[in-house]
Parts: structure tokens; C-alpha cells; sequence
């Protein structure tokens, strides 16, 4: 079985837009994933960006956040097209890992926002993801969550790549995964959690609220 992990970068459809936004406030403007074997190695990657239908141009904030342009989206395929082709992408046997519920929330919502119904592997897909950061906290005791960028530096690791890119924040998801597996790694990273707590040898500022912190009896 595989294990996919995805990130999906959105822009917010614009506010003129009342009736659309009811239903879905963000459009996805690129769909970045890598697939692990049961070794754990990255073996396959997906990375394409998606032409939105009421967003036009991307707003300078956006453009600064993602490095995703306009001439972007305007020379992609729509949602309709890519969603498909990420399904087949991910294969039949698999499970799907995302950093929060955001994403799956989005292709709930833009699917039905856009009538995109009856596309075959997508139910097995939507009942086979995971919330990785809800997974990641609760494995460190963690009652706030946090962003991927404050894991990568609490985990130690490098990030892979620029923030906010579909496929490196994907990747970076993945490795997080990898070594939240590895037992040496995560006793590692539970006592950095505790030294934090504590207030010996590591300081982690204002990552998170150590207040929230519990942890098991012994």
C-alpha cells in the first residue's frame, strides 16, 4: 500500500462573488504530491498548477506567498481535468495524508461548487485521507496545532524546498511522517517537547502555547 501526501495552494474567489462563496471561498490554483512505498521511500511525484474559474488574476499577496503567477493559471487545465488525472495518479491501493483538513474540505467543496460529480476514485479517495497535523500534535501530547513551517523546525529538519509550493510542502509533509515512524527520531523530538516544557536547553519561543502541553500519567 501506498501512502500519498498532498498539498493543495488556493486562492480566495473574489468577494463580489456572494452566491459562490456560500458554497466554496477559495479556488485551487495547484495540486503538489509525492507517493511513499511501504519502505517509506518517495518513489513518485505530482505536481500541476489549475486554471480557477472566477479568479482572473492572482493578488500580489498570493503571487509573494505561492510564486505562483498568472500566466500560471491562465495556461493550466481547470479542476474538472487535473482532479481526475491526480486520482488516477494515486493508483488504487493507497492511503492520502494531508497537513490539516483544509484540502479535503476544498475538494469537497469546489466539487460540489462546480457540479463535479461521479468521478470515478474519488470516494475511495476522500475515505482513506488523513489529517496529518491533528495526527502529528497528538503524537507529542499537543492540544494546539501548529503549521507545517513550526513542525519542520521543531522535527529539526530542513524544509524542502520554498513554503507554500504545492509539491515542496508535500514533500516536507512526507518527511515529517517518515520520521514521526522512526522511534529514535521521535523519542528525539518528545524530549525536545519536554526540554521546551521545562524551560531547559531549548527554547521555542513562541512556536505554540506551552500551557496546552499535556502529557500521559506514567
Amino acid at each position: 500500500m501506498y501512502k500519498i501526501f498532498i498539498d493543495l495552494e488556493m486562492h480566495p474567489i473574489p468577494r463580489s462573488l456572494e452566491q459562490e462563496r456560500e458554497i466554496c471561498t477559495q479556488e485551487i490554483i495547484e495540486i503538489g504530491a509525492v507517493k511513499l512505498d511501504e519502505q517509506n521511500r518517495e518513489v513518485e511525484s505530482f505536481c500541476e498548477f489549475v486554471r480557477p474559474a472566477y479568479v482572473t488574476k492572482i493578488y500580489s499577496k498570493f503571487r509573494k506567498l505561492t510564486g505562483i503567477t498568472t500566466e500560471n493559471i491562465l495556461g493550466a487545465d481547470p479542476v474538472s481535468d487535473v482532479l481526475p488525472r491526480f486520482i488516477q495518479w494515486c493508483g488504487e491501493d493507497y492511503e492520502i495524508y494531508s497537513w490539516s483538513d483544509s484540502d479535503i474540505w476544498q475538494i469537497l467543496n469546489e466539487t460540489r461548487l462546480k457540479d463535479i460529480q461521479d468521478l470515478t476514485g474519488l470516494s475511495y479517495m476522500l475515505n482513506h485521507w488523513h489529517d496529518f497535523q491533528q495526527e502529528f500534535c497528538e503524537l507529542l501530547h499537543l492540544q494546539k496545532q501548529m503549521n507545517l513551517g513550526r513542525a519542520v523546525t521543531l522535527a529539526g529538519l530542513d524544509f524542502s524546498g520554498r513554503e507554500h509550493d504545492g509539491l515542496a510542502d508535500a514533500r516536507t509533509t512526507s518527511q515529517l511522517y517518515v520520521e514521526s515512524r522512526d522511534s529514535k527520531s521521535f523519542d528525539r523530538l518528545r524530549k525536545l517537547v519536554i526540554d521546551a516544557f521545562v524551560g531547559h536547553s531549548f527554547t521555542m519561543g513562541d512556536m505554540f502555547d506551552f500551557g496546552s502541553i499535556t502529557f500521559p500519567s506514567e
